[in-house]
């Protein structure tokens, strides 16, 4: 009896000594935005977005557009001021992508909606002077020629969460 007892308490024992720390396995797969399949990501808030290229070539068009349909966006590109303006005045988008060079120009377009989508400049091959004042004037930037797809999605990502904070914040102080 003694030696049953004895085995049960040095087996228990040892149970708890080797017991292995399984909480955090399969963490690495489940970072918010990726999928278990390592290539996939999904977007934390999927999103209606417009894209503004008048001078993107159409090859560079469509894989914009398949990367954000990957992320689980929404996109829909306009090559001209007028297909934007009617583009804007049609629906409501959450976010505007455009190159650098003509955000101001959407800017003001933008001010003009009672929905404001948040505006996402798109900096490539830029000086460096170019890209500073970007970053001065923009808290989020796509540069594609530095950020892989997923780093992009990421930054389309951060972009909304800043602005669902600010749009929280101001709803809360009301």
């Amino acid at each position: 009896m003694l030696r049953r007892c004895l085995v049960a308490v040095v087996a228990v024992l040892t149970l708890v000594m080797a017991r292995a720390d399984v909480s955090a396995c399969g963490d690495k797969f489940l970072r918010v935005g990726r999928s278990t399949r390592f290539k996939g990501y999904a977007s934390v808030h999927p999103s209606s977005i417009l894209v503004y290229a008048p001078r993107w070539t159409p090859r560079g068009i469509t894989e914009f557009e398949r990367m954000l349909k990957r992320g689980g966006h929404k996109s829909v590109t306009v090559t001209s001021s007028a297909a934007m303006a009617q583009a804007v005045a049609g629906a409501r988008y959450d976010v505007v992508i455009t190159n650098y060079s003509d955000a101001a120009a959407v800017t003001r377009e933008l001010d003009a909606l009672p929905s404001r989508p948040a505006l996402l400049p798109l900096v490539y091959k830029a000086s460096k002077s170019q890209v500073a004042e970007a970053s001065a004037a923009y808290q989020c930037l796509l540069k594609p020629e530095k950020m892989t797809p997923f780093q992009a999605l990421e930054e389309i990502d951060k972009l909304i969460e800043l602005r669902l904070k600010r749009t929280s914040v101001s709803s809360s102080t009301r």
